[in-house]
């Protein structure tokens, strides 16, 4: 089963990602090919984006990049459109080699599900969600950031939301605030509950 995995910033995913883990799915982390994308793809970021936006090692600067996408939502198209296809094909190929290799659930780990569509290779997708302070004060802590930009982070996804994914596939929310104890079985739970509707094909 391909189990799609999902929220907003700091809700959480990467917590819930490592529970299923440890349950014995394959993860695949989204974010992650992104970087792969940039760097397999860097000629053609070149062509569109200025040769300025290349380290000497050949590789794209990322802090570079963003400063020029996050400001204008065009140039954010242009990059999706060359890493988007590229992270959704490795995605694919991935699940086929996981379940080829005999992995009973495949997790796709991606904040922009939706987005980029991922969704329609899920057989469910899971929600992650936390308390709006909560989600703050993780930012400030993990990324070491001062309120203003995690806030200003915060901002950016506010249209990202359970309910669209509602209307193509089981979505089911983990609300993460109590703890890892709690959280581990409850996304042990949720899994159980999730593998069980597929088997019993509905």
């Amino acid at each position: 089963m391909v189990i799609g995995l999902t929220g907003k910033y700091c809700a959480g995913k990467n917590a819930v990602s490592a529970v299923l883990e440890e349950a014995g799915a394959a993860v695949i982390d989204v974010d992650k090919l992104g970087h792969q994308a940039l760097a397999e793809n860097s000629l053609k970021i070149a062509d569109v984006f200025g040769k300025d936006i290349i380290d000497p090692d050949g590789s794209v600067n990322r802090r570079k990049l963003g400063a020029v996408v996050f400001s204008d939502p065009s140039m954010l198209a242009k990059l999706e459109s060359i890493s988007h296809p590229w992270m959704v094909e490795k995605t694919r190929r991935l699940i086929t080699e996981y379940q080829t290799a005999g992995k009973e659930n495949v997790i796709i780990n991606a904040a922009i599900l939706l987005h980029m569509k991922l969704h329609v290779l899920c057989s469910a997708v899971i929600w992650v969600d936390a308390p709006f302070f909560t989600r703050i004060d993780r930012g400030m802590k993990r990324d070491n950031m001062g309120l203003s930009a995690v806030l200003k982070r915060i901002w950016s996804q506010r249209s990202l939301k359970a309910q669209p994914l509602r209307k193509y596939v089981d979505t089911y929310t983990i609300r993460n605030s109590d703890g890892t104890d709690l959280l581990n079985s409850k996304v042990r739970t949720l899994l159980e509950e999730i593998e069980q509707k597929g088997r019993n094909g509905r």
